[in-house]
């Protein structure tokens, strides 16, 4: 109980600090592809899931770092109502190297591409990795830029303290 309460102030206290964005930003409703060239909408890829958005390209070296985490977020808490959808801004002629990338990390998240980065800068990244983490409706909650050894430790907490509170409200209604 003690924890639960200490949780909520936490989550509070952070939500309220200045890494939060304050407007009321929401994910932008346009189509991405797939590796596979499949359109997505990307505003459903938020439809009953926390989702937290990672921009990267194949030169960026702590964003493949950052990634393996990432996988394993997806994996343990998939279950919880959150998943990771990565986007990729490498140009059509790096696909096939990307999608090469992709398999051989056997990454169980969507990739889907932004060659021109134009999302990426749309949601305001300037530096990668750049993560971008949305509730069900598609409001932005919280950005993250660059990656640094230890980070994910902070992250994860982030991420189990959403799902807990989404959990929690859900079976309160």
């Amino acid at each position: 109980m003690f924890y639960k309460i200490f949780s909520y102030i936490w989550l509070l206290s952070f939500l309220l600090s200045g890494d939060i964005v304050k407007s009321e930003e929401f994910i932008p409703d346009v189509n991405l592809k797939d590796i596979n060239k499949k359109k997505i909408k990307l505003i459903d890829t938020c439809k009953d899931s926390y989702v937290l958005f990672n921009f990267w390209n194949m030169a960026c070296e702590p964003c493949k770092k950052e990634m393996k985490f990432l996988n394993e977020f997806h994996q343990k808490y998939n279950e919880f109502g959150f998943k990771v959808v990565s986007i990729n801004m490498d140009s059509p002629r790096r696909m096939s190297k990307v999608k090469k990338y992709v398999k051989s990390s056997k990454y169980a998240f969507e990739v889907l591409q932004d060659p021109r980065m134009n999302l990426f800068k749309k949601m305001g990244g300037s530096i990668m990795p750049f993560v971008v983490i949305a509730d069900n409706q598609g409001k932005i909650v919280n950005k993250h830029i660059g990656y640094n050894l230890g980070d994910e430790i902070s992250l994860e907490e982030e991420i189990k303290l959403l799902i807990s509170y989404k959990q929690d409200t859900t079976k309160s209604e």
